[in-house]
């Protein structure tokens, strides 16, 4: 067995006989850990070390930044002389955030202890507004006495309890809508708003950054510096801002974009605490070559011809501007290679809504209370019938799909 196998199996055992109320064992940290936790002066023990008793011999709390908790430790000086004792953090090795002295007060700071008398001892424990949110540890040391054994990689502190403080991560800010995904036309520019609101106790700072997926379904005509946004950086507690997000899509803009806006929350990377907006735009290209269907009929009964597009979830309600301009469609006949009259005989506009924005925080306080959801867009022409070869041809306008249906003869 190597020598680092065993060094990492004394300290788990270690930790077992800390856990069990045995030896309880701190260990002085190598590494970089600030200049506030205690750089002892190793001095080797026999085996005559007093142990004792401390009580609690661990101590979890639970502080977000900003708060502060205490609590009692009682020590008891189970030696035969009078003891000296100046309770100090010794770091626990291997952890990567260890506290800082100013975090942490305790009273008395120094007192001695006769012996066989017992000493209480306030620890209060306070947590900096900027702290970061991790699971700090530290061990509380009462007494010098350490176990210096040169096959170790540690010194080992014997009169020690071990206090850990978790500073839990909260979701910072809140957004009116996590996602933008809307048909934006090449050559044009569009601006969407969105609010922001900093639910956290203090004041926070957001740097928010395009960032375009890797993939990218079919041709991406827009660059992340395509995309720019206008924010205020500082948030105050509870205050609700508006973020401006303007999209210039090139003249030969093709495909579609997929990308999302990371908020860089207080300068920091996102761990999926933070929400962010993601980002979709499918881009349309005007046609100028129409869509051709060629077909032939049996009977000389009437013809009627329906062109139809529909529209899913478009999210036009955060755009100014332009406004959605409504589809529309050019529609040519032939008749054995000759024109022939269209008589349009209705148009169909029908759609789905929303009432209300259960999807949105209340505090978003939107003017609005009706949201499209779905829109549905229909023609309708009637043809006298003829037996022979037609050809139809179609220009959509303000659309990226759209159905047909011809039906020859009753179209009910």
């Amino acid at each position: 067995m190597s020598k680092s196998t065993l060094l990492r199996a004394a300290s788990l055992f270690l930790g077992i006989l800390l856990c069990l109320g045995s030896v309880p064992a701190a260990f002085a940290q190598t590494g970089d850990v600030g200049e506030s936790v205690a750089e002892p002066a190793y001095t080797s023990v026999s085996n005559k070390t007093i142990i004792h008793d401390i009580n609690p011999s661990y101590y979890d709390l639970y502080l977000q930044q900003g708060e502060s908790s205490s609590f009692d430790v009682s020590f008891r000086n189970n030696g035969k002389k009078a003891l000296y004792v100046e309770p100090k953090l010794v770091a626990v090795p291997e952890s990567y955030y260890n506290f800082d002295e100013s975090w942490i007060t305790i009273s008395p700071a120094n007192v001695t202890v006769d012996s066989g008398a017992e000493q209480e001892f306030t620890i209060e424990v306070s947590i900096p507004e900027d702290a970061d949110e991790e699971n700090y540890q530290t061990y509380i040391a009462f007494a010098d006495d350490i176990i210096l054994d040169p096959e170790e990689y540690y010194p080992q502190y014997v009169n020690v309890m071990y206090l850990s403080v978790m500073v839990p991560i909260y979701q910072k800010i809140e957004l009116q809508t996590y996602y933008i995904y809307d048909t934006v036309e090449a050559g044009k520019e569009y601006e969407y708003t969105t609010k922001i609101k900093n639910v956290a106790a203090r004041n926070i700072t957001i740097d928010p950054e395009v960032n375009g997926y890797d993939y990218s379904f079919g041709e991406s005509g827009i660059d992340d510096d395509a995309i720019e946004i206008s924010a205020p950086s500082v948030l105050a507690p509870g205050e609700i801002a508006d973020m401006v997000i303007r999209v210039s899509v090139p003249e030969s803009a093709a495909g579609s974009y997929n990308g999302y806006i990371k908020m860089n929350v207080d300068g920091k990377e996102n761990y999926g605490y933070d929400p962010q907006i993601d980002l979709n735009f499918i881009i349309r290209q005007q046609p100028s070559v129409p869509y051709a269907k060629t077909f032939k009929t049996r009977t000389a009964d009437p013809i009627t011809i329906e062109i139809s597009t529909y529209a899913y979830g478009s999210d036009s309600w955060l755009r100014y501007p332009p406004k959605n301009e409504d589809p529309s469609f050019e529609l040519n006949l032939k008749y054995d290679s000759s024109p022939v009259d269209m008589s349009l005989v209705k148009i169909t506009q029908r759609g789905s809504v929303n009432v209300g924005w259960s999807n949105f925080p209340v505090w978003s306080n939107n003017d609005a209370i009706y949201q499209d959801n779905d829109r549905y867009y229909t023609e309708s022409y009637t043809i006298p019938g003829a037996i022979g070869d037609w050809e139809l041809t179609i220009l959509p306008k303000n659309t990226e799909n759209f159905e047909y249906s011809i039906t020859v003869g009753d179209s009910e």
